[in-house]
């Protein structure tokens, strides 16, 4: 089964939350990741490209400073954005694109800066002279200059003579810091609202946040923490595994907007948090579903991809795949647990959620199951699912919150068929 233990796999499909399973994934990834930086290297080099000896140099102190100080540097090649960056270049490089591998050396000097460690890094700056150090913050070096060789010795900084002193808690001249959000536990998450490599879809992302806009995030976070703590603990310890950053994206016209992606693996996408600590949980809980699912299915395909039917899913818009269908129904089988264990403390809307979504997460089971769209080990792992499955259905319900289920999912079904035109499995 790849590189994903046995024992990881059969969690992730028969328990609720399992914070070792998460953090062996957690820790595929980083290696991944790591394995990703030095494709760029020789990719580069194959190349022949002109940032084939910055690259080379950067990558070299990356791995020095990591030797010395891995737990620090370790913080920094887990931000999402660097995962995306070195997979997009890899890409960019075999097809010749215009993703600059020298970049590597602010992935080098955020190592630096973050462990105390230095180094001497050749680096592109953007069309405004500035270079984003991911998980950290973004210099703005006010040169004209297309490139800069900086040196660093710790959070000491120079670049043209010129001395940047940064401060990792404040923004200050030439400098602006990621933000972060102490959530509780010791636990905080980067709100990274300025690297261009945040999030896969440009267009859905914000513009950096201004100080009246934070108080939304370091609010209603905390509280929504506080609700998982007391409630959902093993979830609130897989978040800790896996997550690192949230991204703030636009605001739907109702509601919160949330989202994953494979390739920004350990950041959750978010609109600015509306409402109360309880629905800002449950999106939480969702988010991570996912984001345990795009790992293990970075490493062990579980659906039949040469199927190109798409078909009904009780929480979409829009048909979808089976790897889509099998998506929501994982993120929405958290979510019916979220509310079997949240629901005494919500009243109706509590019950009306767990009813609504268990009986969605059976029919998609049923969908992928009688289609034929799982391959051998995919049907292993939704087996493991319909055993949990089976514990929330088994929670005992009233009929005035089925009803109001059934009228909820009746209603999802005649605006799908509106909008799409056609029935479906």
């Amino acid at each position: 089964m790849s590189r994903v233990s046995d024992k990881t796999f059969r969690a992730l499909a028969e328990e609720p939350a399992n914070a070792e399973a998460a953090a062996e994934l957690n820790g595929l990834q980083l290696r991944h990741r790591v394995a990703l930086l030095r494709g760029v290297v020789e990719e580069a080099d194959a190349a022949d490209h002109p940032d084939a000896g910055p690259a080379s140099a950067a990558y070299t102190a990356l791995l020095e400073l990591e030797a010395a100080a891995p737990a620090a540097v370790g913080q920094v090649l887990h931000h999402p954005a660097v995962s995306a960056w070195a997979w997009r270049t890899f890409l960019s490089l075999r097809a010749r694109g215009p993703e600059r591998p020298s970049r590597l050396g602010a992935v080098t000097l955020a190592a630096a800066i973050a462990s105390g460690g230095a180094c001497r890094v050749h680096v592109p700056l953007d069309d405004e002279g500035r270079l984003m150090v991911p998980s950290l913050g973004r210099l703005s070096l006010g040169t004209a200059s297309a490139e800069i060789e900086l040196e660093a010795e710790g959070r000491r900084l120079r670049a043209h003579g010129r001395r940047i002193d940064v401060d990792l808690g404040a923004d200050g001249p030439g400098w602006q810091i990621l933000h972060r959000i102490r959530v509780g536990d010791g636990f905080e998450i980067v709100l990274d609202d300025l690297d261009p490599y945040r999030w896969p879809e440009p267009g859905r992302v914000t513009p950096r946040i201004d100080p009246a806009g934070l108080p939304a995030w370091r609010d209603l976070l905390p509280q929504a923490w506080s609700v998982l703590r007391e409630t959902h603990p093993a979830v609130a310890e897989e978040i800790v595994a896996m997550v690192r950053a949230i991204t703030p994206i636009a605001a739907p016209p109702e509601g919160v907007s949330s989202a994953s992606a494979r390739e920004t693996f350990g950041a959750i996408a978010m609109s600015v948090p509306r409402g109360s600590a309880t629905w800002l949980a449950e999106t939480l809980a969702h988010e991570i579903q996912h984001a345990k699912l795009d790992a293990l299915m970075h490493f062990v395909p579980l659906v039949r991809y040469e199927r190109t039917d798409s078909y009904y899913a009780p929480w979409r818009p829009d048909p979808r795949p089976a790897h889509g269908l099998l998506q929501g129904a994982y993120a929405y089988l958290g979510v019916s647990e979220f509310w079997q264990r949240q629901h005494p403390r919500e009243g109706l809307r509590g019950r009306v959620e767990l009813a609504r979504w268990r009986e969605g997460v059976r029919r998609v089971l049923d969908t992928l199951e009688d289609e034929q769209l799982l391959n051998h080990v995919g049907m292993n792992f939704v087996e493991g699912m319909r055993t949990r499955l089976g514990d929330v259905l088994a929670e005992p319900l009233d009929d005035e919150a089925l009803a109001a289920a059934e009228r909820a999912a009746a209603d999802h079904k005649a605006a799908w068929l509106a909008r799409n035109g056609r029935s479906d499995r």
